[in-house]
């Protein structure tokens, strides 16, 4: 079966509207150059790039630059107040009540994922069918990610993001990278039962695993063999390392 029909069947959250404090910059952290193009471009050319025809894009924070970037062919939904990943996947609702595929929730700082990758994490939530699949990988120091408790050798029980984390919880070296593929018919009716008790004062989209759990349903992690993939960008020190990767992957594999 040709690619593009058996991506019919999927849809792609990326999520574009944080401000980025951590960059310490008043451009919009996505919109800082990576290569010779925006960090938010990567993400989103992996998703057109694995086939996936329907691609929405949650912006928020300088909304207008995103969108100037990006150009036309996507679906932008307007996060108005800023309350956390969970609040952000809630304004899309209305755009996914009624379909029944696979969703694949992504941030707009992933400049090494890969096709591939994304397809591998499609390809296993059909052929394994949990409830959701959740990209992770092991990391030396996995310092601000958040940290992965299973109850088995796949299965995820919960994610504590990092600050909300114990000391134990902290030592644990697998990831979340914050992508995802849902059975969305399973994933969206938990989304109002989501709330802001962390540290963040947020709605973490991470706390759908727990409460999928709480439901009987099966949360898988697929663990990436390269943890470059899933790195993200949010400090100007994490830029810096993207572009000295990427000046790397130019150097190995160099255009013809």
């Amino acid at each position: 079966m040709k690619k593009e029909k058996r991506m019919e069947r999927v849809r792609a959250v990326v999520l574009a509207a944080g401000e980025g404090t951590r960059m310490e910059s008043k451009l919009s952290k996505l919109a800082h150059p990576l290569g010779s193009q925006a960090l938010v471009k990567f993400t989103v050319d992996a998703c057109i790039k694995s086939g996936i025809s329907k691609i929405i894009i949650v912006v928020g924070h300088q909304a207008e630059k995103i969108k100037s970037i990006l150009g036309e062919g996507f679906e932008y939904v307007y996060q108005r107040e800023r309350l956390g990943t969970g609040h952000a996947l809630k304004q899309v609702v209305p755009l996914l009540s009624d379909f029944q595929g696979e969703l694949v929730v992504l941030p707009g700082d992933a400049p090494f994922l890969t096709p591939s990758i994304l397809l591998q994490l499609i390809q296993y939530q059909r052929e394994k069918k949990p409830a959701a699949t959740v990209l992770t990988a092991l990391l030396p120091d996995p310092c601000h990610y958040g940290r992965i408790i299973k109850n088995g050798y796949r299965q995820i029980k919960k994610i504590v993001e990092s600050k909300d984390a114990s000391p134990e919880e902290l030592n644990i070296r697998e990831i979340n990278s914050g992508i995802y593929c849902f059975n969305t018919q399973k994933m969206l009716p938990l989304l109002p039962y989501l709330d802001r008790n962390n540290k963040g004062k947020e709605y973490y989209l991470t706390d759908v695993v727990e409460l999928l759990n709480i439901r009987g349903f099966r949360v898988e992690a697929m663990q990436t063999k390269n943890p470059e993939v899933v790195l993200g960008v949010n400090t100007p020190e994490e830029l810096e390392r993207a572009w000295k990767i990427l000046e790397r992957e130019k150097e190995d594999f160099p255009l013809p």
